[in-house]
C-alpha cells in the first residue's frame, strides 16, 4: 500500500523536481497520521517516475492545495530539527545546510 504524505512550500514554483531536503507530513491513515518527518527524499511531478514511490500532495503556506499530486521516495530521515533561531525562516534554514 502507498503512503501519503504532504509538503508545503512558499509558492508551488519554489518546489523542483529530484533529491529535496523537505519536512513532510504523514497522511496515511493510523496511528502515525500527521507524524512531522525532516527527510531527503526524491520527488518528482510525475509519481510514476519514482520507483517504490509514495504520493505527496503539496500545500502553499497559506493551505492552498497543488491539484496535480507528486511521487516521492524517502531515501534518509534527517534529524527532527534544524539549527537555528526559532524565529528563524525554517525555508532559508533548510537552503543552508
Amino acid at each position: 500500500m502507498k503512503k501519503e504524505y504532504q509538503t508545503f512550500v512558499r509558492q508551488f514554483k519554489d518546489l523542483k523536481e529530484g533529491i529535496q531536503e523537505l519536512f513532510i507530513k504523514d497522511l496515511t491513515p493510523g496511528p502515525q497520521k500527521y507524524d512531522t518527518k525532516h527527510v531527503l527524499a526524491e520527488i518528482s511531478s510525475h509519481p510514476e517516475k519514482v520507483t517504490a514511490g509514495d504520493i505527496l500532495r503539496i500545500r502553499s503556506e497559506s493551505g492552498i492545495v497543488l491539484p496535480q499530486v507528486w511521487g516521492i521516495r524517502i531515501l534518509k530521515e534527517l534529524p527532527e530539527s534544524v539549527p537555528g533561531h526559532p524565529w528563524e525562516d525554517v525555508f532559508k534554514v533548510i537552503g543552508k545546510s
